[in-house]
């Protein structure tokens, strides 16, 4: 039992680079919530027509975003991934950690937001698809849809920093510490 354990030990620290689900995962999420954090901002300043439709999509989305960070935490939790590089820090290290896992937990915490604020909303009704009524899981309450507006935005910055200091530290590892932290993320790279 214990040479098992030890063989899978040493495969698991042998990972040089995410598999090909996780790797997809990452990259339609992050391309996704970017969109969405550049869009979210404006949404506010639009005629409340548009913003009604744009809203429909906007929280299509975020819906997609909900169940595909469900989908990832299950596959983070029964995947191991690769560990730090020789070329990494103590501190890079922790710093990957609490950021990774810091925005693992606010997307999944930002589209359920998102669905307390439609839940709640007064202006008009929000139908992710068309099909989801979130209005309709809930009475209309100004105070709580501003309570989870504020909640919604103020996770948006977060976000919003966090995946610049992400994508930061992933072309800082790439072009000056010309490591393969990067390589072994792109779909088609090889570490």
């Amino acid at each position: 039992m214990q040479a098992a354990f030890n063989s899978l030990e040493n495969s698991m620290s042998e990972i040089v680079k995410y598999g090909a689900t996780f790797k997809w995962l990452h990259w339609f999420i992050g391309i996704v919530v970017i969109l969405m954090l550049i869009f979210g901002r404006s949404l506010e300043s639009l005629p409340l027509s548009e913003r009604e439709q744009i809203i429909m999509g906007h929280s299509g989305l975020g819906t997609i975003v909900l169940l595909l960070m469900l989908l990832r935490w299950g596959w983070r939790l029964t995947h191991e991934p690769p560990g730090a590089l020789e070329t990494m820090t103590v501190f890079q290290t922790r710093a990957s950690k609490i950021m990774h896992w810091t925005l693992y937990v606010l997307l999944l915490l930002q589209p359920v937001f998102g669905i307390f604020q439609a839940m709640f909303i007064t202006d008009y009704q929000v139908i992710a698809f068309g099909v989801i009524d979130y209005s309709g899981l809930a009475a209309a309450d100004e105070g709580m849809e501003k309570i989870f507006h504020v909640l919604h935005g103020v996770t948006a910055t977060v976000i919003s920093v966090l995946v610049i200091g992400h994508i930061g530290a992933a072309f800082y590892h790439h072009f000056h510490q010309k490591d393969s932290v990067m390589k072994r993320m792109i779909p088609f790279g090889k570490p």
